[in-house]
């Protein structure tokens, strides 16, 4: 899939639109007021926070590539993962996420197959760990948010992540049925995802990765607001499992606009002031956008590369 100048423009327009009209919708003075009493603090505190996930994600990636049998230097994997991570700041349909394949082949040889097949268990994983963080939040905040029609749901989530990993199970008994590369590909997000000590092994770093983030939105939250207590962190954990579960299929660069509608809505649902919760929101998106940037940015110039090049190589803007 190619990604054009113009469908770039087009869906950061979108973004900026759904930006402006939750914004018009809450009230601007009220933003506004709230942008007042940000506590600069607490917002340097998020960006120490969440840079601490940096080196979580390369532990966990280093773990996933260990189980395929390639072993990576771990500053060479972080950067790698910033550099995916910042491309899909700014290009739509998470195309960032093929930079990553792109870096491991050109940089270490690493088959594309292998780093696609990475990427997979990376997000089966991401997915995993969200799922739970928002179903303990769930059952964290039962009698204010839980009810029949989200205890089903939930179950049916579980009953459906426990039938995908049957399956990978099942195929690595009658994989000679399928042969190539697909059989590559499957076998290789199997050989982690069904491995006992593998599979706790990323599932923790896992968690760990979005904990992380979440105290990161934690700490911004009480950047505008003295009234936020520790009584609220099922709540910031429910908003960042749904705020993520928007970027698994964006549809604007970042997921800028419908990242920051879950938030504030589940930040409302929460009791948290709607100004507030867009506020704290979209300062959420900003930090972890800006450190994803700026660590992306220096290691694609350590890598000797340049983002034009890395964005054509990813499927992005074509050349002439």
């Amino acid at each position: 899939m190619r990604i054009t100048k113009r469908k770039i423009i087009l869906t950061s327009i979108l973004a900026i639109l759904i930006l402006f009209l939750i914004a018009s919708i809450i009230g601007w003075a009220k933003i506004v007021d709230t942008l007042r009493t940000a506590s600069p603090a607490f917002i340097a505190l998020s960006i120490l926070v969440y840079l601490i996930s940096w080196p979580l994600r390369g532990i966990r990636y280093r773990q996933i590539l260990a189980q395929i049998g390639v072993k990576e230097d771990l500053n060479f994997l972080v950067g790698c993962i910033a550099v995916s991570q910042s491309a899909n700041v700014f290009l739509p349909a998470r195309l960032g996420d093929v930079a990553r394949a792109y870096l491991l082949k050109k940089m270490k040889n690493i088959s594309l197959i292998t780093g696609f097949s990475s990427l997979a268990v990376e997000r089966i994983f991401d997915v995993l760990a969200i799922a739970m963080i928002g179903g303990v939040a769930m059952l964290g905040l039962r009698g204010m948010l839980l009810d029949q029609q989200t205890t089903d749901i939930l179950t049916i989530t579980g009953l459906t992540i426990v039938a995908v990993f049957g399956l990978l199970v099942l195929f690595l008994k009658l994989r000679t049925t399928i042969g190539g590369v697909i059989d590559r590909f499957i076998r290789e997000i199997a050989v982690v995802s069904t491995n006992p000590r593998a599979f706790i092994i990323v599932f923790a770093g896992s968690l760990l990765v979005w904990l992380v983030d979440t105290l990161t939105c934690f700490v911004i939250l009480n950047a505008f607001s003295e009234t936020i207590s520790s009584s609220m962190i099922p709540i910031v954990f429910l908003a960042i499992a749904v705020g993520n579960l928007t970027k698994i299929f964006q549809i604007t660069p970042g997921s800028i606009g419908p990242y920051e509608i879950a938030l504030t809505t589940i930040f409302s649902l929460g009791g948290i002031d709607s100004a507030i919760g867009l506020v704290a929101a979209g300062f959420d998106h900003l930090v972890k956008n800006s450190v994803t940037l700026i660590l992306g940015s220096a290691y694609l110039s350590r890598f000797g590369l340049s983002w034009s090049q890395l964005v054509d190589q990813s499927g992005g803007i074509p050349k002439n």
